[in-house]
């Protein structure tokens, strides 16, 4: 898959909220208005990744940064711009840094009937580790648990 002509990958700051709740808005169905979004930036541990497009984002991802160790909180890509390889090339980057900290673990929640993004996960080295029941309050479907050690890239090419 090849990525269409956009910004690389930035990290993103509080001045982002606006455009992180509008993508959320239009990817999520229980989405973060901007002010959860400017209180998370608050917080110490929390980061914001993004690849910008105009005014807006057609990607971010959002993560926990905690010591050696790291969550994934969401990653999202306009629904238009889906299929390009934008989440691949947002998050090889972004695991890529956290390889380069010295975070040797990474987690993540996912729907289980999530199957692109499962697909994404698992080709950067995650595996499922578990499952939360009725972890989603929307529909009650389950969360597979996934869990990366450091260095396990996997094969972001397929």
């Amino acid at each position: 898959m090849k990525t269409p002509d956009a910004a690389p990958p930035m990290r993103l700051g509080p001045e982002h909220a606006r455009a992180l709740a509008e993508l959320e808005g239009r990817t999520f169905p229980d989405p973060w208005d901007e002010g959860a979004f400017t209180a998370a930036f608050a917080r110490p541990a929390f980061a914001a990744f993004g690849i910008p497009a105009g005014e807006g984002l057609v990607a971010y991802a959002t993560f926990h940064f905690l010591g050696d160790e790291f969550e994934v909180i969401n990653i999202a890509v306009d629904p238009a711009m889906r299929g390009r390889g934008l989440a691949t090339a947002l998050f090889a980057n972004v695991l890529q840094q956290t390889d380069k900290m010295g975070m040797n673990r990474g987690y993540l929640e996912v729907r289980a009937g999530n199957v692109p993004a499962r697909r994404l996960y698992a080709r950067h080295g995650f595996t499922v580790a578990g499952a939360r029941k009725r972890y989603y309050p929307d529909n009650g479907e389950d969360a597979l648990v996934m869990v990366r050690d450091a260095g396990q890239a996997g094969n972001a090419a397929t």
